[in-house]
């Protein structure tokens, strides 16, 4: 709460007790101690953002209405003693220098003619007269010597020297200088008006009205408001009217003059006059006045800083040191306002005349004076009652005052007193006491109400319908009429108010940890309770304003306490008053059905009931800088920044109000139209590693009681880094495509070539191992021949033995021919089993026939298989298939065909067949034939990247026979 800038001060007048003055007001009043830089104040003025300028002799504030700003010749002024302050159409604030340097600032900078060389002049003169605003944005700055005057144009200077003239009935008497043309000037002097041009040519020369004749040289100027004026009225420039006023006359040293809403408010060294009748801040010597945006009045002074009169200060009236001590109870009744005080002395306020009407110390009873509490009424008949100690005062007709004292008390210190019908209630800390009215001068007649017995009372008070209500520790009780005791309220069992008050339809209370609590249908079972915690304050005393607004006061801010529309969310609301003007913690406060009195230390400011309803209005909210790592950025609509100036960005704004004191700002960076509100304290929004994108900045504040003001908001465009350009992420994707493709064809290459050359190795092996596998079906088919020829020689069979010998030759030669090859045609893989079983029949003989079946068309000339494929098989069914039959009759079936481009190879024995063949042998046993022949298609398999399958099986015949049949099934390559 910045209360530190806004003490609540008064006018300095003085009172006499039994007199008031009706043309005095409440006032802040801000001095060195609240931050200006002197009490010697030459000027106030609002730009036009709102701030308040203040010129002093020590430099120059700049007030938003939460703390000063100051600055002085160390923040870039040409000199600390500043005259007055006029901002023109460029937003550039002048300032009217002793020394006569030129200075004004602008987005926080002042510019002087160290650091803005167009502000360099050829000449020094010092004290500036006034600065006047022209049609064209020009500007004119007056000297005190009035020979000499400055038009100063965008950034362009034109000096005039009246001197050059040689008229001295013109520069003698010059006052005022206004730019009519390009070229052509008006000069108002003393009597006349004179038009020249920039070679200081006299174009038109005429006699000033009689009215507008001024016999010495007299300018005002007030905020953007520039008279002239002689001892009987002012006007302005133009002289489209003249206003009489009496002040001129009667005071010489008029400063400015300032006019609003039909009121005229002259600045004068004797105090503010006003229409020439008010004269506020009399004896001080006022320099300037000027309006903030809430149009309060800022006055200046050239001996006691700047005092702030409020808008509607006729609405108001203040009472100072109208009475000693502190007030304890106070009233209106008939228009008249009564209060009395801890002296227990009884005072009335009556157009405007303060008055004594009860003096204590003249009726006490010394021997009873002991502190106490104080039990005070004054009914709608003007009598009053006090029971004070064992004190009883009456006085009958407050407008014919005569106390009457009795030492006979019914009861001795009454904290509240409350009327009805006829009787008296007195709310004692354990008890109330009813008494008579017409038996209370005899202390008889009286009935003590009691709550259960020990509890304490903490405060009891009287509802719209006269009934009496009180609080204790452990629930709320009910005096219905005068003939009953206190009701239990079983709604409000367990519930303990330590204070609390009626109104209307309503009760509101708080409890003793400081909870406020409104009850609404208070007086049925089924209450409805609304909880409203402690914001910071501590509740104090609550006054009813109307049917639907209660004052609280606290420690701090005084509260409304509102009933919402029916249709509204919530039942009740609560809003602070931002009322600088007002006493905080009043001892007492009461009201009419037009004002509200607040008693403070001696004093009563009297406000009106519409200024207590009035809400303040929303600050206002200016971005005035972004400050990122390359340095200042002013602000605009649309802002670009480079990325790499995004790291950290800070923010500065500046915060308005003139009618709040605490303000609380959110912030919200928006990239998608989302907006996220954030809190922000101070004056600075820090945004770190914000990404490259285009955002919206909003920034709103509120104070206790406004609503939130409209979003001030900017464009923030964050620049893509050159690494994000699409150029670049272009130039880059192609680039690593590039260097990918590269490593990839690289990798890929020298994978196929590492696969290639361990295929090639895997090949190479398969190969050898494939052509040894060959090799040893050679020396296996030759040691077999040579059992069967041993076995024709042992059974001394010459002739067949020879014949065996002859074929086996011819075997030997062919398998010798095909063995070293790893492919042959099938016709010599078929040519080398026909002789084989050419051989097999003679030693046979009857007991083997054989069949060498081939398909038509099957060209075996151009199939090619591996060598000794086919041999093998047909041997191992005539070892194992017919050798065991006994019977005569055996045979073997070779059949070659093609189906779906694969070559069957089909070897069939009728033999003794799988099973028996397999009888007496070990499990794991298979003929060397059979088991080089599967290491071989295998080997071949993997060689030729075909797949070659090899099965042995069953089946039977039609006939009836049992075949074993194996099966062969390669796809067919063509020797080509």
């Amino acid at each position: 709460m910045n209360r530190a800038f806004r003490l609540f001060s008064v006018v300095l007048f003085f009172f006499a007790v039994k007199h008031a003055s009706a043309q005095d007001y409440p006032v802040l009043h801000y001095t060195v101690e609240e931050g200006l830089p002197s009490n010697v104040v030459y000027s106030v003025y609002r730009d036009s953002k709102g701030y308040i300028w203040i010129g002093t002799d020590k430099g120059v504030a700049r007030f938003n209405g939460l703390k000063f700003e100051i600055f002085s010749t160390f923040n870039g002024l040409p000199d600390n003693e500043i005259f007055f302050i006029k901002e023109d159409h460029y937003g550039r604030r002048w300032l009217g220098t002793f020394n006569g340097a030129l200075c004004y600032y602008k987005d926080g900078v002042f510019h002087t003619a160290e650091n803005t060389p167009f502000l360099r002049l050829s000449f020094v003169q010092p004290h500036m007269r006034y600065i006047s605003n022209q049609y064209d944005s020009t500007i004119i700055i007056s000297y005190s010597v009035p020979t000499q005057f400055l038009a100063i144009h965008n950034e362009s200077i034109k000096i005039f020297d009246l001197a050059e003239l040689n008229r001295p009935d013109i520069f003698s008497v010059f006052s005022f200088a206004e730019k009519v043309s390009d070229n052509k000037y008006r000069l108002i002097c003393k009597d006349k008006i004179v038009y020249i041009d920039t070679a200081y040519r006299v174009l038109e020369m005429k006699m000033l009205p009689t009215e507008f004749y001024r016999p010495s040289g007299a300018f005002a100027s007030c905020q953007d408001q520039d008279y002239l004026h002689n001892d009987s009225c002012f006007f302005p420039f133009d002289m489209s009217f003249a206003i009489a006023a009496k002040t001129l006359k009667n005071i010489n040293a008029i400063h400015e003059i300032y006019m609003e809403g039909g009121d005229v408010y002259f600045a004068t060294a004797n105090g503010l006059i006003v229409n020439d009748s008010l004269n506020l801040l009399r004896n001080h010597n006022v320099s300037a006045i000027t309006q903030d945006d809430q149009k309060n009045y800022w006055i200046s002074t050239l001996d006691n800083g700047v005092y702030v009169l409020k808008k509607k200060y006729r609405h108001s009236q203040f009472y100072k040191d109208v009475y000693k001590g502190t007030a304890r109870y106070a009233c209106v009744r008939n228009h008249r306002l009564f209060f009395a005080t801890a002296d227990n002395n009884l005072y009335k306020i009556e157009n405007d005349n303060i008055s004594c009407l009860f003096n204590y110390a003249k009726t006490k009873h010394g021997y009873y004076d002991y502190p106490t509490e104080f039990g005070f009424l004054i009914d709608d008949k003007l009598s009053y009652y006090n029971f004070y100690n064992t004190d009883f005062t009456v006085i009958d007709n407050l407008l014919s005052p005569k106390a009457t004292t009795n030492e006979v008390q019914p009861v001795a210190g009454a904290k509240e007193v409350y009327q009805y019908a006829d009787y008296f209630f007195l709310r004692m800390p354990r008890y109330i006491r009813r008494v008579r009215k017409s038996k209370i001068y005899t202390g008889t007649d009286y009935y003590t109400i009691q709550s259960n017995v020990g509890d304490r009372i903490f405060y009891a008070t009287q509802a719209p319908d006269s009934s009496i209500w009180y609080s204790t520790i452990t629930s709320m009780y009910k005096v219905a009429n005068t003939n009953s005791d206190g009701i239990l309220q079983e709604q409000f069992r367990n519930i303990s108010l330590k204070y609390f008050c009626i109104f209307g339809g309503f009760m509101a209370g708080y409890t003793h940890d400081n909870m406020l609590l409104i009850f609404s249908d208070y007086t049925g079972t089924a209450v409805a309770i609304d909880t409203i915690a402690p914001r910071n304050c501590i509740w104090d005393k609550m006054y009813q304003i109307d049917s639907n607004h209660v004052l609280i006061s606290s420690n701090n801010y005084y509260r409304i306490l509102t009933k919402n529309p029916p249709d509204s969310v919530h039942k009740f609301s609560l809003y602070p008053i931002e009322n600088a003007f007002l006493p905080i913690r009043a001892e007492v406060i009461c009201s009419d059905s037009n004002n509200w009195y607040f008693f403070k230390k001696g004093s009563v400011t009297v406000v009106g009931r519409d200024d207590l309803l009035t809400r303040a209005s929303p600050p206002k909210l200016y971005f005035t800088g972004i400050k990122t790592v390359n340095g200042q950025v002013p602000v605009s609509e649309d802002v670009s920044l480079a990325f790499g100036a995004s790291r950290n960005i800070t923010l500065s704004f500046s915060m308005l109000t003139f009618s709040g004191g605490d303000v609380q700002c959110q912030y919200s960076v928006s990239k998608n139209g989302e907006v996220n509100w954030r809190d922000v304290k101070g004056e600075e929004i820090n945004l770190v590693g914000i990404a490259s994108g285009d955002y919206v900045i909003n920034l709103r504040a509120k104070t206790l009681s406004s609503d939130y003001c409209i979003p001030v908001k900017f464009k923030l465009h964050i620049l893509s880094p050159f690494w994000l350009t699409w150029w670049f992420i272009t130039l880059v994707c192609v680039g690593l495509a590039s260097i990918a493709g590269i490593i990839i064809r690289y990798r890929v290459v020298r994978l196929l070539r590492k696969k290639e050359k361990e295929h090639d190795t895997e090949l190479r092996f398969m190969r050898s191992e494939y052509k040894a596998l060959n090799a040893l079906m050679n020396p296996h088919f030759i040691f077999n021949t040579l059992n069967n020829v041993q076995g024709l020689v042992n059974r001394d069979d010459k002739l067949a033995a020879n014949e065996y010998i002859r074929v086996f030759a011819d075997l030997i030669r062919q398998n010798m021919h095909n063995i070293s090859k790893e492919l042959i045609p099938l016709q010599n893989e078929i040519n080398l089993v026909n002789n084989y079983l050419a051989l097999e029949k003679l030693r046979f003989k009857e007991h083997l026939n054989y069949i060498i079946d081939i398909a038509e068309g099957l060209d075996l000339s151009e199939i090619m298989v591996p060598p000794l494929l086919v041999q093998p098989l047909v041997e191992n069914s005539i070892k194992h298939g017919i050798y065991p039959l006994e019977s005569g009759d055996g045979q073997i079936r070779v059949h070659i065909f093609e189906h779906n481009n694969v070559l069957v190879i089909e070897v069939m024995d009728n033999g003794v067949g799988i099973h028996i063949a397999k009888e007496g042998k070990r499990p794991s046993h298979e003929s060397f034939g059979l088991e080089n022949i599967r290491k071989r298609i295998d080997q071949l398999s993997a060689i030729l990247d075909k797949r070659i399958l090899f099965d042995i099986g069953e089946k039977k015949s039609n006939d009836g026979i049992n075949w074993t049949v194996v099966t062969i099934s390669i796809p067919i390559t063509p020797t080509s």
